[in-house]
């Protein structure tokens, strides 16, 4: 298995503790091969909502003046999202053993209309050992498991603040941003299905 950070990083010990999480399933009804090619090479297109909610994220900068960014259509997604500042944690490229996973990470103050920009990691041991205060850590897998022929995709997602004032704030945000996001993590894992299941 391959990983950005040399090692086969195990997303268990990516924020343990973390109080912000969401989990959504899907079975796709093709080999894990397949579907773990096609959820690799997924473009922003292909996922409906994509577009939309990027938008919506980032009109609070928009109206401030500031340039935002969106996914864009024919790149894969995971590439635009690297251009976003989210740090690839491990990434297998290749099944193994009817599994495989990716993970990735950002960190930031998510919930500031005016400074909700990613910060920068040169590694993803820097984003490991990031704890600066006023800040919200976030970690994300997609990872699939070969089930009887069938492929089942899993989307898992946790937050947590680097002190107790960002988990405070955070927790604002999150009741407002979770509802839209699992609608986001739902969308990718159809428009997985629909490219596997051509």
């Amino acid at each position: 298995m391959d990983s950005a950070g040399g090692d086969t990083l195990e997303f268990e010990t990516l924020l343990p503790k973390a109080p912000f999480r969401e989990l959504h399933t899907r079975t796709i009804d093709q080999p894990i091969d397949k579907v773990w090619a096609d959820f690799l090479a997924l473009t922003g297109d292909e996922i409906r909502l994509l577009q939309p909610l990027f938008q919506l994220r980032g009109l609070p900068a928009r109206l401030s003046g500031k340039t935002g960014s969106a996914p864009a259509g024919t790149r894969p997604v995971l590439e635009a999202f690297a251009d976003e500042g989210f740090v690839m944690l491990r990434e297998d490229r290749e099944v193994t053993d009817g599994r495989a996973i990716l993970i990735f990470g950002a960190a930031g103050k998510f919930w500031s209309p005016s400074h909700n920009g990613l910060s920068a990691f040169s590694s993803p041991q820097e984003f490991n050992d990031f704890n600066e205060p006023g800040n919200a850590k976030t970690v994300a897998r997609f990872e699939v498991f070969a089930v009887d022929g069938a492929t089942r995709i899993e989307t898992e997602t946790l937050v947590a603040g680097t002190d107790a004032a960002s988990t405070k704030k955070f927790a604002l945000y999150w009741a407002i941003i979770r509802g839209p996001s699992g609608l986001l993590r739902r969308s990718w894992l159809a428009a997985v299905d629909r490219r596997a299941s051509r």
